[in-house]
């Protein structure tokens, strides 16, 4: 029994399918078809898909308009399998969207800085700028002493106090020399420059050996070289009168002016320059040392009649004389 239904089975299952086929093939004779005689299944040609009756036209996308935004995904769910612990869902969340006015992201605005750049005036993380303001004490212990004060003003005073050696040569006898002391007042409106009156007192053996007393009156420019050093040297130059009182006793074997005894007072005048260095040792306190070359001549009554120096081997006369004068001394400036 149950053979003879599968049989039956087979039977109308063979009987049924060239019906559907024949069926296809009917309805496809219709009207053409792009499928190959024979399909079971085929889509119809795009040709033939038409818009039905009574259904507007789809618009096409205007070009002009701004695009739609993308749509954000749904989320993505895991589904654990039996026996594995619960499923975690991630959901990517969209980046906020950049301000007005701004290009595309990784864009650096104008006026901006990248990332890990220090703007011009601001300090970068961990730098200390330098503190400014009034000076603080300095460490181990040290005072900060004030500086020192100028060496010299820009305008001032000074009263000189000195001791000087004129050097006449040997003379005669071989003991001719000056020697002496003065005082000198000093005005210097620069640290530059100064104007010096002097007033000295030498004594003691003439060219000829005789005894003499002089005083003397000058008048010096000095120029200060490097006013602002503690060591100063300068120069100077100037004129002045002296006056001497000279005694010669031809007993005592000097060789007195014209061979005999002479008690006379002369009168010169003439000129010095030199140099010389001061020692600035306070504002108010200094020492000096100069050395003056000079040249002068008698300007008395009897210097035409009675010569002072010769006649020498040739017969000349002369009332001309030189020689150089060493001055050392202090000055106290106010």
């Amino acid at each position: 029994m149950r053979n003879s239904r599968l049989g039956l089975s087979a039977l109308a299952l063979v009987l049924f399918v060239p019906s559907v086929a024949a069926a296809q093939s009917a309805a496809g004779s219709a009207k053409p078809s792009s499928c190959p005689p024979g399909s079971w299944f085929c889509a119809e040609s795009p040709q033939q898909q038409v818009t039905p009756e009574g259904q507007p036209l789809e618009e096409l996308p205007n070009p002009d308009a701004a695009p739609t935004p993308a749509k954000r995904p749904p989320p993505v769910t895991y589904q654990p399998a039996p026996g594995q612990p619960p499923a975690v869902t991630y959901e990517r969340s969209p980046p906020p969207p950049p301000p007005a006015g701004y290009g595309p992201p990784g864009y650096a605005p104008p006026g901006y800085a990248p990332p890990g750049y220090a703007a011009p005036g601001y300090a970068a993380p961990g730098y200390a700028p330098p503190a400014y303001g009034p000076p603080g004490p300095l460490p181990y212990g040290y005072e900060r002493r004030p500086p020192p004060p100028p060496l010299s003003r820009p305008r001032e005073w000074g009263l000189n106090l000195h001791l000087q050696a004129a050097m006449i040569g040997r003379g005669d006898s071989g003991d001719a020399g000056l020697g002496g002391a003065g005082l000198g007042l000093r005005f210097k409106p620069s640290p530059y420059f100064g104007i010096e009156s002097d007033l000295d007192f030498l004594g003691g053996h003439g060219y000829a050996g005789d005894d003499r007393n002089e005083t003397g009156l000058s008048f010096n420019a000095l120029l200060f070289v490097n006013p602002r050093s503690r060591a100063q040297f300068y120069l100077l130059a100037g004129f002045g009168w002296s006056w001497a009182h000279s005694v010669c006793d031809i007993s005592t074997g000097a060789a007195c002016p014209g061979g005999q005894s002479v008690d006379a007072n002369y009168t010169y005048f003439g000129g010095q320059g030199g140099g010389g260095l001061e020692v600035r040792l306070t504002p108010t306190f200094a020492f000096n040392v100069d050395l003056r070359g000079f040249v002068r001549g008698r300007t008395d009554e009897l210097a035409q009649r009675t010569p002072e120096f010769g006649p020498d081997r040739s017969g000349r006369t002369t009332n001309t004389a030189g020689g150089a004068l060493l001055t050392g001394g202090m000055t106290l400036y106010f």
